[in-house]
Formats: structure tokens, sequence, C-alpha cells
């Protein structure tokens, strides 16, 4: 079990270049951190909830067999915020310039999600962004306007550079979980613990270890990435963010 202190220096285990793609191991004191790094402005970000059919991939298998039938490849994957028991995703869900969900704006409610603040993570067509979800509301037409890929959770982790205060340095409520941030210079990554850890000590690995200035939770004891070895061992869940490219591509 983890108990905050003073931050120790995380310790890269290894780094595998892909395309324009960088997947990384951390280890952060008995924490061990995957993490895959892209760039909205060249690399294809996007998100995925069901197959052709309307049928929930809810898995990577079937999200890779998808894919490769569409000529793509999957280079690195994760689960993309909370889902209902139907898999449906809790909040805005926007796919392809398709608003399959509605923005979820309610409050005081139980569960990570309606932690204050939550917020959206937005694709535009060469941009990634991380919006508090009252921000969104009160600009849905110039979001709307812009939005390619979105999917919204809770709650934010940090926001510009500062660490959400509801989060407790002492907390020894500690679970699995994954959350995708934004660096200074637009960068985006999706990132895992692997084994537990509190929301603060994420979030200070996040901040301090991957320079992220904004960061939103995406899920606890479920979450899981692709490629790990773990990456197709669970239960199913809603939607994924994933990168991608041509099959063909070198």
């Amino acid at each position: 079990m983890l108990v905050a202190g003073a931050l120790l220096p995380a310790m890269t285990l290894n780094a595998i270049p892909a395309h324009a793609v960088e997947m990384k191991q951390y280890q952060y004191r008995q924490t061990f951190i995957s993490t895959c790094r892209a760039d909205p402005r060249a690399d294809a970000i996007r998100t995925y909830w069901k197959d052709p059919n309307g049928n929930p991939l809810a898995t990577f298998v079937r999200l890779d067999a998808m894919l490769r039938g569409q000529g793509q490849e999957l280079l690195c994957a994760t689960n993309a915020g909370i889902y209902d028991k139907q898999l449906q995703p809790l909040g805005l869900y926007v796919e392809g310039g398709n608003v399959l969900r509605k923005l979820n704006t309610r409050q005081n409610a139980y569960g990570n999600f309606y932690m204050q603040p939550n917020g959206v993570f937005v694709l535009s067509e060469h941009n990634a962004y991380i919006v508090e979800t009252s921000d969104y509301a009160a600009e849905t037409g110039l979001w709307s306007s812009t939005v390619r890929y979105a999917t919204q959770s809770g709650p934010l982790m940090i926001v510009n550079g500062k660490i959400n205060k509801r989060f407790d340095p002492d907390s020894l409520n500690v679970v699995v979980r994954n959350a995708v941030c934004l660096d200074a210079a637009g960068m985006v990554t999706l990132a895992i613990a692997r084994n537990p850890i509190s929301f603060y000590d994420f979030a200070v690995f996040l901040r301090d270890e991957i320079k992220c200035t904004d960061a939103l939770y995406l899920d606890g004891s479920i979450s899981r990435m692709y490629p790990t070895l773990e990456a197709n061992i669970g239960p199913a869940f809603g939607a994924m963010i994933a990168i991608v490219r041509p099959a063909a591509a070198k």
C-alpha cells in the first residue's frame, strides 16, 4: 500500500518506438505505470465504442479485429471513461463528429464520475483539449463545431498544472487507475497505473514526471491498456481511446 510522501524520481524501464507514438514503462515508488504518448497533429487518436452492427466492442481483441478489417493497425488503447451496466458511456461521447451520448451536467451524485470538477477529453481535427464540464456546457455551440471525438469522465486530476484540491495526499484509497493527459506542447498521453495508486500520487506522477498540465481520470479497477500482458484479462468495458495507423504504414 502506498503512503504519500516526498516525490521519488520515476525510473524509465524501457521505451519502444512505434511510428510517431512513444510507449514507455515507468516505476514510480512501488507502482508500475504504462504510458502511450502521441501527437494529435500527426497521429490518429480516436474513440471507439460499437462495431458496425451496433454492439459494444467491449474488448481490445474485438477492437483490433475491427480495425484490421478496415485496414488499420492498433498501436495502443485504453478504456475511455466510466460507463453504465449496459456498457454505455455515462457522459458525453462523440465519435466521428456524431454525438452518441449527451453531456452529463449532473452534480452532487455518488461516484468518481461526479467528483468535481469533472471534464471532457476532446479531439478536433488536429488538436486535443481537456475541458471542464461547466466550460463545455457554457460553450456547447463552439465545441460542437470543433469536436470530432470526445469522452466525458471525472474527476479532472490536474487543471492548469494544479492538482485537484479534493485529492488527499494521505489517502489510503488505492486502486489501479488510468487517465488521459496533455502537456504544454499539446501532446496526448494515455497512462495506466498497473498496480494500486491513490488519486493524489497518480496526479503527482502525471504532473511531475510526464509534465502534464491537464489530466482527466478515466476509470479504476477495471482499467487496462493495450498492449500489456493483462490487456485482454478482465471484464468488458465501454468506449475506448485508441491510437491507430494504416496497416501498411511502416
